[in-house]
């Protein structure tokens, strides 16, 4: 699989301010610094790599993929949160969505694929700035 199918399909698993991270593993079983506590947005870290130790238990490789963008759908934490990563994560709360009173009413959910997520941004007025890999 090349590096634009798997970034493609990967799933967004995290949003801090403007970055958005993407996971090539199950977004439940994605884990990153306290994602298990709330408000997340004073807690959690961006979201673990794959590390050696992790295949000795038996995980398989996944990767993280980090995007920049800008937009003016609103995060869970905007106005203060209660919600954890892991809540989120398990679709609770849309990580990101329009004003309630907007139409079309607009919602990005975790594991949303990365080649969705750019869609839904472009057509809400937004931006995302992918990095050009190299090779």
């Amino acid at each position: 699989m090349s590096y634009e199918e798997e970034r493609d399909n990967a799933k967004l698993c995290y949003i801090s301010g403007d970055w958005a991270y993407f996971t090539t593993q199950d977004v439940t079983e994605q884990w990153g610094d306290d994602w298990n506590d709330a408000p997340y947005e004073h807690n959690a870290g961006r979201p673990y790599d794959f590390r050696e130790y992790n295949r000795e238990e038996g995980k398989e490789p996944w990767s993280i993929f980090e995007v920049a963008l800008s937009t003016n759908l609103s995060t869970p934490c905007e106005g203060g949160s209660q919600y954890s990563v892991q809540y989120i994560n398990r679709k609770a709360v849309p990580w990101l969505q329009s004003n309630p009173w907007s139409e079309p009413g607009i919602c990005i959910w975790a594991g949303t694929t990365f080649k969705e997520f750019v869609t839904i941004i472009n057509q809400a007025g937004g931006t995302v700035y992918v990095p050009y890999a190299m090779g």
